[in-house]
């Protein structure tokens, strides 16, 4: 999926004249990788080429997340007992640190698959397509925070201009790391995105 991502900015690199550099990979705490940072030479043309820009690599990352968790939960699902034995396990509290991931996994798996007493120590097996699904999800959907140099704060400085922009990052950064510190965030990927 990130490779996906970064397609839709160089597409629309290409596209619009913007030279770019190579992208730099973050590496996170929960998966490995937070994403990649693609660095922009020079400047846009204008603000709205800013703004297709950061978004194009989200929207096809976030197209190749959800059909690779769909097609992983699929083969999760019609797979017998011997080879669902043979999957990996997910910490439910994992799991539920997407609202969209989340609910979908609880819809196709059903039964109240993520309603668990013990989320932190409570396991589901699921295809590593899902796997690999669901953290391209999350990471999509942080990419779009605005902070920084991400996705998110470059849309940030298209929409309300450098200036504001700082104070919209700023302000972003603050909540994360709130929430991060008094438990909305139980699984911590909003802080370790933070920090």
């Amino acid at each position: 999926t990130q490779l996906l991502h970064e397609a839709g900015h160089v597409i629309i690199a290409i596209k619009d004249g913007i030279n770019i550099g190579l992208p730099t990979i973050v590496p996170g705490f929960q998966f490995g990788l937070s994403g990649a940072i693609t660095p922009i030479k020079s400047s846009p043309k204008n603000i709205k080429s800013l703004f297709d820009f950061a978004i194009a690599g989200p929207i096809l990352g976030l197209i190749a997340s959800l059909a690779l968790l769909y097609t992983g939960l699929e083969m999760t699902v019609f797979m017998d007992a011997a080879a669902q034995a043979q999957l990996p396990s997910v910490p439910v509290e994992i799991l539920r640190s997407s609202s969209l991931g989340g609910g979908i996994i609880d819809f196709l798996l059903g039964d109240g698959a993520l309603d668990s007493p013990d989320p932190a120590s409570t396991m589901i097996k699921l295809h590593p397509y899902a796997i690999a699904g669901f953290g391209g999800l999350v990471l999509n959907a942080l990419s779009l925070l605005p902070v920084g140099n991400t996705d998110g704060g470059r849309i940030s400085v298209a929409f309300f201009g450098r200036s504001f922009s700082r104070v919209v990052q700023s302000t972003a950064i603050f909540i994360l790391v709130i929430a991060g510190l008094f438990g909305a965030d139980q699984a911590n990927i909003l802080l370790c995105y933070a920090i």
